[in-house]
């Protein structure tokens, strides 16, 4: 295992990172598995592309993020519905999966591996929720701060922040995505519609996103608080062979997010 070259470099936008120099033939070491957290907290997205990557090195490497792990395995063979459970829009699935307020036990990471993709490719967009609040204005961020929301399908009294802060970097970031459905508390329900659809269009913003093609053995590693992902043209074609684990739990890595590796 070659994770003294392990490299990070920023893909160039607002946020995202490609990880180079490193390959998981078995369980990775746990170093190595909290030098990956610290840079997806700092980066909020990771781009892997590991050709010899197994089952067993890619289930290493979300060891470190504590708390619940949930699963789903998309493959669809050569024909839509095939061997994945005859799920029709599987990206649907993986979206709650992947939602930090879809349950109770909020997602925080979350890691798609891609072993065999369509032949006529696809692509994957994320949208940063960090990102988009530090576009807005100081008088903005005020305002939103102290706002809270409640989910509409949600438990009673389900009811979190609009901006979270992360326990890694301490940065601020909205706390619900573009698909949230629900209402702000404390304010007019015209008022709290205006919110909702100001942080629905940020986030459509091309310059809050990243869109990354698929490639055979890629993995990409995501902090759900961080970075919101969107399928384009969705999972359910035929010629996926795709496994997503989400992780709930703080995830706060051994080392610090700028320790051990190049940027």
């Amino acid at each position: 295992m070659q994770w003294n070259a392990l490299s990070v470099r920023p893909l160039g936008g607002v946020f995202g990172a490609e990880v180079t120099g490193v390959g998981i033939p078995g369980a990775p070491a746990r170093v190595l598995s909290a030098m990956l957290a610290g840079a997806v907290a700092r980066y909020g997205v990771l781009i892997c592309r590991m050709p010899d990557a197994v089952s067993q090195g890619v289930a290493g490497l979300v060891e470190t993020f504590s708390g619940e792990r949930r699963s789903i395995v998309v493959d669809t063979g050569e024909a839509p519905g095939g061997a994945g459970g005859g799920r029709v829009h599987p990206e649907d699935d993986i979206a709650l999966l992947t939602d930090p307020l879809a349950s109770s036990a909020a997602s925080h990471m979350a890691l798609l591996h891609a072993e065999n993709v369509p032949r006529e490719g696809a692509e994957s967009i994320w949208c940063s929720l960090a990102g988009a609040y530090d576009n807005l204005s100081l008088p903005i961020r005020a305002y939103l701060d102290p706002l809270r929301v409640e989910p509409a399908n949600g438990a009673k009294g389900q009811v979190s922040s609009l901006i979270g802060r992360h326990p890694v970097t301490g940065r601020k970031h909205f706390a619900i995505g573009n698909s949230f459905e629900g209402r702000i508390l404390d304010i007019p329900a015209e008022e709290s519609d205006l919110v909702l659809d100001l942080v629905r269009n940020l986030l459509a913003a091309p310059e809050n996103q990243i869109r990354i093609p698929w490639t055979e053995d890629m993995i990409a590693i995501w902090d759900c608080r961080l970075a919101q992902h969107y399928a384009v043209g969705g999972y359910g074609a035929p010629g996926w062979r795709l496994s997503c684990v989400s992780v709930s739990g703080a995830a706060v890595p051994l080392i610090r997010p700028e320790a051990g590796f190049v940027s």
